[in-house]
């Protein structure tokens, strides 16, 4: 089947159609396009070197160090073992980014900052912010501060490693935590001071409606764990009670059966 370059060409012949006067107004993708243009080669090259890591993908592993199970050497590379070695070549390579990993490590050891409210309307890529200190005037402090205030202290200071770096960056936002939550207080204990009257928290709230339904299945549990109990401590009894005394939802039912007939 003939490859279809009709989509690649689609920046020459609109400028021929704009040079002819074909078209008079130029498209709003024309500049785009044109300061990216689309690829005309497509031969699929393999990546022989990841660019994440840059380790190469097409060097075939050593077994000569492993035995098997049997407790035998592998001497040579089989035919499997070529053929997974190949497919990597043609895939597209996982990329990994420090600051990704830090975020992972961070909001693993601080979970409850995940609770926070967040504005994602705030996140915009023409923000420039001075990490060399950590608390930022047009940014909350957060966790991402403490993954850009790592990445500056390992760019600017050649001597710590990224260990130091992140305990660095992580004790400057406790400090400052720690003095927002003092100012919070105190200014909660002022306005009380003058009248003001606050109920209870979104979690507090959440809590006391779990425990409603707590204490139905509390009550609703020690009723059967009294009932197992009699009927354990005299079963004969119990059981001709519970056979004499028809069940209520029984009653119930055949109540619904006699007027639906």
């Amino acid at each position: 089947m003939k490859i279809q370059t009709n989509a690649v060409n689609v920046l020459e012949r609109t400028s021929a159609y704009l040079r002819s006067g074909l078209l008079r107004n130029t498209p709003a993708w024309y500049d785009v396009v044109a300061s990216i243009p689309p690829k005309t080669k497509f031969t699929r090259e393999p990546r022989l070197i990841n660019p994440s890591n840059m380790k190469k993908l097409a060097h075939l592993k050593d077994h000569a160090d492993e035995p098997n199970a049997k407790g035998f050497f592998k001497t040579r590379a089989s035919t499997l073992d070529k053929k997974i070695n190949n497919a990597k070549l043609y895939r597209a390579p996982k990329l990994k980014f420090v600051e990704d990993q830090l975020r992972e490590v961070f909001y693993k050891q601080h979970p409850w900052e995940l609770s926070r409210p967040k504005v994602l309307v705030e996140n915009d890529a023409e923000e420039e912010f001075d990490w060399s200190h950590i608390q930022q005037l047009e940014k909350p402090l957060d966790g991402e501060s403490v993954i850009q205030r790592t990445l500056f202290l390992l760019k600017n200071n050649e001597g710590k490693s990224l260990t130091e770096a992140y305990d660095q960056a992580r004790f400057e936002f406790y400090r400052l935590r720690m003095q927002q939550e003092v100012e919070q207080q105190v200014a909660q204990e002022e306005s009380e001071m003058f009248g003001s009257i606050y109920g209870p928290s979104a979690i507090d709230f959440g809590v006391q409606q779990e425990q409603k339904f707590i204490d139905i299945w509390k009550q609703k549990a020690i009723e059967e764990t009294d009932l197992l109990a009699a009927r354990r401590a005299n079963p004969s009894e119990a059981w001709a009670a519970g056979e004499e005394q028809p069940d209520k939802k029984d009653l119930e039912d055949q109540d619904i059966e006699e007027i639906v007939l």
